[in-house]
């Protein structure tokens, strides 16, 4: 009997499982995703702050059936910054945004989503946003009684005391110079008149120190001075006045960079306005009262007289000479070639030095007006110096020793001041002043050093009197 039951029971169970075999034995059908591919011709782009980003994707679906979207820019800096969150820049299908972040790098996120199915498809962009001056010649000029500090941006657009308008303010006394330093954690100008210096942030001017913040001691400016990072960017220097000061940098303090200067470093000297940094371990000045090189280590705030050597071109610590200027040669990673312009009552030289080893020692010969020339700029690339005297510009052949006429500018123009576009040493840049107004031009070089057309290429107006030249690197 319960051998039967069991039958029973067993034929039932099979037949329950062959029903539901049968009940779940369906077809089913697999609708394929529309999906979007998202293709644009750059995924990196530079913009200037306060200008309009446009980026135009080109969108394809999978399935084009007429499918609807939505979309999304979302922009935030690529290292994250306290305080500044992600921004939504539009909700386009192309993106046209006036951008007014603060100069940073970005990543622009790109998001398409399908209103139908919910599946979202994202493009990641790179966008560097510049300060308005990211990247030029800045021109230190006088105008109407005020000092300004004006802009030749990189591309060409002339922005006349952009300083004053900035930060709503005038900028007293007479202007003197304006030099700009750069580094990963560092982008600031300082703007010298004979009534004050003045720090800003590079990129957008907005002032940010005066000299009772930098010098709380005082500090009075009564000629040119000059200011940069040593080649380590450890240390910050200003020779003014014939004295040397310095403040921390940004390698290893990059929160000390606004800090204040030091007092002028003890001793007995009168430093040229030159800031000869040609290796990572130390820093040359030179001593035009004992006619000699001095240097100071990083970190350090002392200056010491450079060791000579009899069996170089030059004696380091006894040159014996004046220096009336400086400027750049070949320069590398590990150290740098600096010229400078020497003179007695013998007349002018040709001095150099290639990181700690003294090189040239040439007297300037066959070259016309070099006993009145007052601005030299030099090449990284080939061995030429450029002079300027009165309304001429020279070109000196250094191996050749001898120089040639390149350009002459009209009667009643001065030439004030010259500088060489040290990125590519293909253009030099020239500063030149009819009575109060200035003017600034640009002549490309070709690979003889010579103008190419034998004159200029760029022409801006507007300024006042110019009295210095300086680049502002990116």
């Amino acid at each position: 009997m319960r051998k039967h039951i069991f039958i029973k029971g067993l034929l039932s169970c099979l037949l329950i499982m062959v029903f539901s075999c049968r009940k779940n034995d369906q077809n089913f059908i697999y609708d394929k995703m529309n999906e979007v591919s998202i293709k644009t011709d750059s995924t990196s782009f530079a913009v200037t702050q306060l200008d309009s980003l446009k980026i135009k994707p080109q969108l394809k679906e999978s399935i084009p059936g007429g499918d609807s979207y939505t979309y999304e820019w979302k922009i935030y800096p690529q290292i994250t910054v306290q305080g500044q969150s992600p921004v939504i820049l539009s909700t386009e299908k192309e993106l046209k945004a006036k951008i007014v972040l603060p100069p940073n790098t970005y990543n622009l996120q790109y998001k398409v989503t399908n209103s139908k199915t919910g599946v979202a498809s994202y493009m990641l962009y790179r966008v560097l946003v510049n300060g308005a001056f990211y990247e030029g010649w800045m021109v230190s000029n006088n105008k109407d009684g005020k000092a300004q500090l004006s802009f030749v941006r990189a591309d060409n657009a002339l922005i006349l005391n952009p300083a004053e308008a900035v930060n709503h303010t005038t900028y007293p006394g007479h202007a003197l110079a304006a030099y700009s330093a750069v580094d990963y954690n560092i982008a600031l100008t300082l703007f010298f008149t004979d009534q004050g210096v003045y720090r800003f942030n590079a990129n957008d001017l907005l002032q940010n120190g005066t000299t009772t913040s930098l010098f709380p001691g005082g500090k009075q400016f009564n000629t040119t001075p000059t200011y940069a990072l040593n080649k380590l960017a450890t240390d910050q220097y200003i020779v003014s006045e014939g004295g040397l000061y310095a403040s921390l940098g940004p390698t290893f303090y990059p929160a000390e960079v606004l800090t204040p200067y030091s007092d002028r470093f003890t001793g007995d000297y009168l430093l040229f306005p030159a800031i000869i940094s040609t290796t990572q371990n130390s820093t040359f000045f030179y001593d035009n009262k004992y006619k000699r090189f001095m240097q100071a280590a990083y970190l350090d705030r002392t200056l010491e007289v450079s060791p000579g050597s009899a069996a170089a071109s030059f004696d380091l610590s006894n040159v014996g000479k004046t220096m009336i200027a400086c400027d750049y040669g070949a320069q590398s990673y590990s150290q740098d070639e600096f010229y400078f312009i020497m003179e007695d009552q013998g007349g002018r030289y040709l001095y150099s030095i290639n990181g700690t080893t003294p090189g040239l020692k040439q007297t300037i010969g066959n070259s016309p007006d070099i006993d009145k020339a007052s601005a030299f700029a030099s090449s990284s690339v080939v061995k030429h110096l450029y002079y300027a005297a009165g309304n001429k510009i020279y070109l000196y052949d250094i191996l050749a020793n001898s120089a040639r006429l390149l350009y002459t500018f009209h009667a009643g123009y001065t030439i004030k001041d010259i500088k060489m576009l040290r990125s590519t040493s293909k253009r030099i840049v020239a500063a030149v002043n009819k009575g109060l107004a200035g003017e600034v031009y640009y002549f490309d070089l070709d690979n003889l050093g010579n103008f190419i057309g034998n004159t200029y290429v760029k022409k801006f107006e507007g300024f006042g009197e110019i009295v210095h030249l300086s680049y502002r690197n990116p």
